[in-house]
């Protein structure tokens, strides 16, 4: 009689540790919640989330985050640390600089957005960027389609694209959507996504490759250039430096960028926007070997086969910098001229920049998002020559930190 009494009591017990724990699990989701409608920032994983990007939904999904700072676009699953994370002085300073994000996409921006949107409409502006957005615009197999302009993309996407410009650049580069905006207006044609995502991330790793020497650089070649986009871009950032674009054809588009830029860009100081980049030259890519010196930084951006080649031979003979991001390579230029046989396209680029890479006494390998470009593999180098001597061993086997990290663009220099 004892055992059951005492089995009798253990069940009512558990039953009433059972109770407690769902009165203090519903109390919880009742506060929580009441919080996430109070502040804005919490977001529980129970509560609606059509509202959110879809890189939030699969953190709930992937991680299952109870808590969730829209502002900062990072998840928690104790309500603790979401405290801690919101009472911190780097919350609060993004809080403070994404009060006023709707005001400057419509500023910048203004036919990007629909007549009916407003800043509680259905587009987000205020989640930080993440490179994991880019699985939300239309891709062709598994990169973005590559006729894909800006007017093409849903409100939501175009909002979202305007705060990739945002995060991408900082501060120091504010206008470059209101530039974009203008090629909109003007030449939507030539707006295309995954141009304009490519050449941007390529940029940001060249210009940190340039950075790094820019006391020894007088002159930048944008080879193959095609748009010359990328050549723009640097010579925007480096106005003291002279700027040239080689191609076979001169294309519209290049007119079209450099007009914006010129028309909307910010001058430095008595300098006219763009007006050290000097000429689009129609000439093959060969044709400026008699005139590249140990001060000059050769870039070729999706080039093909020999050409890759070509402008690494041309900087390493004169011990100047070089960046290549090859769109192709053929397998017998390398490998002892063996076949590469029985891999995929992706494997078989991947193996040939390497060989590549070893070929010419390559610094640094680098890569964009493959969900831009099937291509995404930029391969640099320089000359041991021209290296600056250190006090320190190992000091110059890589770039410094500061000028690999990811995130907003430095000053600009030089």
């Amino acid at each position: 009689m004892m055992l059951v009494t005492d089995a009798c009591v253990a069940s009512a017990l558990l039953r009433l540790l059972l109770l407690g724990t769902q009165i203090r699990c519903a109390h919880s989701f009742a506060s929580t919640a009441g919080e996430a409608r109070t502040d804005g920032h919490a977001q529980l994983a129970e509560v609606d989330r059509s509202h959110l990007p879809q890189h939030v939904k699969d953190s709930f999904d992937k991680y299952g985050h109870a808590y969730y700072c829209k502002v900062c676009a990072v998840g928690f699953s104790k309500e603790k640390n979401y405290r801690q994370h919101t009472a911190g002085k780097r919350h609060q300073q993004i809080e403070a600089e994404q009060t006023t994000a709707w005001q400057d996409f419509v500023a910048d921006c203004p036919t990007w957005v629909e007549k009916e949107e407003t800043n509680k409409g259905g587009v987000d502006v205020i989640t930080q960027w993440r490179n994991s957005e880019l699985a939300s615009f239309p891709h062709d197999h598994s990169c973005i389609q590559t006729s894909l302009t800006v007017l093409d993309l849903s409100p939501m996407q175009r909002a979202r694209f305007w705060r990739y410009l945002r995060d991408s650049f900082g501060k120091h580069f504010a206008e470059l959507p209101q530039i974009f905006h203008h090629i909109s207006l003007h030449s939507p044609q030539y707006l295309r996504v995954k141009e304009i995502f490519e050449t941007c991330e390529a940029f940001k790793l060249i210009g940190d490759m340039i950075a790094k020497d820019i006391d020894d650089i007088d002159s930048i070649y944008d080879l193959a250039c095609g748009h010359g986009l990328l050549g723009i871009l640097l010579a925007y950032r480096f106005p003291r430096k002279r700027v040239i674009c080689v191609d076979l054809v001169e294309r519209q588009s290049h007119h079209v960028f450099r007009s914006a830029f010129v028309e909307v860009g910010e001058s430095c100081g008595s300098k006219r926007p763009l007006s050290n980049l000097k000429e689009y030259r129609v000439a093959d890519l060969v044709s400026v070997e008699a005139e590249v010196t140990r001060s000059s930084f050769l870039i070729a951006l999706h080039a093909c086969n020999e050409a890759n080649k070509n402008v690494a031979d041309m900087a390493r003979g004169v011990g100047a910098g070089w960046a290549v991001m090859p769109c192709c390579i053929r397998s017998g230029l390398y490998l002892n001229g063996g076949a590469v046989l029985d891999h995929s396209s992706e494997d078989r680029y991947k193996l040939l920049c390497g060989a590549f890479a070893e070929a010419n006494d390559a610094k640094v390998v680098r890569k964009i998002s493959r969900r831009i470009t099937a291509r995404p593999i930029l391969i640099s180098g320089w000359s041991k020559a021209s290296e600056k001597p250190s006090g320190k061993e190992g000091e110059n086997d890589t770039l410094p930190r500061r000028l690999l990290r990811r995130g907003a663009m430095p000053p600009l220099i030089g």
